[in-house]
């Protein structure tokens, strides 16, 4: 649905800071302490061969970073709580390092305070974000939390991560493909977090898309989650495609490089914002973002493709012919009341299209888009941010670009 351009929408933007692997649901079940009656055990009753987390509980068993219960149960639907988990990521660590921070609520001989002081010395846990100098061990992580502390885990093993982490919180062109992002539901300061969790794989969305920031995590799907992270962390940020898409939208407003092999002679950072006039006299546009999906095969590649793309739908005639899709997000004053086929009628190629983002999409992740072709949806004297869709062929040597009311150019060549 079309919306107007509001100071809401430039503050949530201006605020921010791969494989999509579908999250069990989360069974609010609390139990006692997985640290109550440590077993060493690598295999367990109530976690059969066939329960989808048996091979990363084993695994995660047999490196001792989770154990189960005396009664030979894991509890793999129990939620786990911020004590577990910060001793959990400090078994991974094993560091000899600790802080000396006094937490009202934790003794220093708690089971879990060794974990806890590891943690705020290696920079998984950071001190700012507790208030009231309470700890709260027994409350269950939230998604949100956990990929913060996953983050900075990842900074301690790997600087790059932290530097990807201020791109992406530093950035007014930040874009995160979780329906939150628009909708609301998530702490603003958490999106950077959850974009290295969804860049690098270690969390993943529902079968919805959504990511629930607030929702709480099993003890089976911590264990796949650690047996991502223990992978991660030999990784650099480079070798994750999605994460590298993220850290370039959050710098230059495109993921076209990651994403295709097209050469730049002048980018989209070099356009953003700036206007370009349509020589019908219907407006003026400024290219706000300029997303990729890679639809040059059956399989539709890219992290944006689920906020995009339903290869279920309409959209599926771009698989498989040479061609990749472009999701444009524009700023527009118009000049008269036009609708976007008259818009498009007059504009260059890239500064307007009368492709609709498909109707399922703008629902999911609360698009603002035009819903027809005709209706005059963009009414004089108003402003709109909006999405609309485009494509552009792979053929060698095909060029293609546009400039602003300035001069200023976007130019793109497809290696020959």
């Amino acid at each position: 649905m079309l919306q107007k351009k509001s100071s809401n929408n430039n503050l949530i933007i201006k605020a921010l800071v791969a494989s999509v692997i579908t999250a069990t649901i989360v069974i609010p079940i609390v139990t006692e302490n997985v640290q109550a009656a440590p077993v060493s055990k690598t295999t367990f009753t109530d976690v059969p061969k066939s329960h989808w987390a048996y091979e990363s509980i084993k695994q995660v068993a047999e490196k001792r970073l989770v154990k189960g219960y005396e009664d030979g149960t894991y509890k793999p639907s129990a939620q786990v709580t911020r004590a577990e988990f910060a001793t959990f990521l400090a078994r991974v660590f094993e560091s000899n390092e600790r802080a000396t921070v006094s937490f009202n609520d934790i003794s220093d001989t708690h089971w879990a305070n060794e974990a806890i002081q590891e943690g705020l010395a290696l920079g998984f846990i950071k001190l700012e974000d507790f208030s009231k100098n309470k700890f709260e061990p027994n409350k269950p992580m939230t998604r949100g939390e956990m990929s913060r502390w996953l983050a900075n885990g990842l900074s301690h093993a790997n600087a790059d991560y932290g530097k990807a982490i201020e791109e992406m919180a530093n950035s007014n062109l930040t874009l995160i493909p979780i329906p939150e992002f628009y909708k609301g539901g998530v702490n603003k300061k958490d999106l950077p977090y959850i974009g290295v969790a969804l860049g690098t794989g270690l969390l993943s969305g529902y079968e919805d898309f959504t990511f629930k920031p607030n929702g709480n995590t099993t003890r089976a799907e911590v264990a796949t989650i650690l047996v991502r992270f223990i992978y991660a962390m030999k990784k650099a940020p480079s070798d994750f495609t999605g994460l590298q898409e993220l850290r370039e939208v959050a710098e230059t407003g495109t993921n076209i490089l990651t994403i295709t092999n097209f050469k730049e002679l002048g980018g989209y950072k070099d356009v953003l914002g700036k206007p370009h006039t349509y020589a019908n006299n219907t407006g003026v546009a400024t290219i706000e973002h300029a997303i990729y999906v890679d639809t040059t095969s059956t399989n539709p590649r890219g992290i944006f493709k689920e906020m995009f793309f339903n290869e279920k739908s309409e959209d599926s005639i771009l698989l498989n012919k040479s061609i990749f899709a472009i999701y444009y997000e524009y700023t527009l004053k118009p000049s008269r009341d036009a609708s976007i086929q008259s818009i498009s009628n007059g504009s260059d190629l890239h500064f307007a299209s009368n492709l609709l983002i498909n109707k399922s999409k703008i629902e999911q992740f609360k698009l603002s888009s035009p819903i027809s072709t005709s209706k005059n949806e963009f009414l004089k004297g108003e402003s709109y941010r909006y999405w609309a869709h485009n494509k552009v062929g792979t053929q060698p040597g095909r060029q293609f670009g546009s400039r602003t009311d300035d001069g200023s150019l976007f130019y793109y060549e497809v290696p020959k």
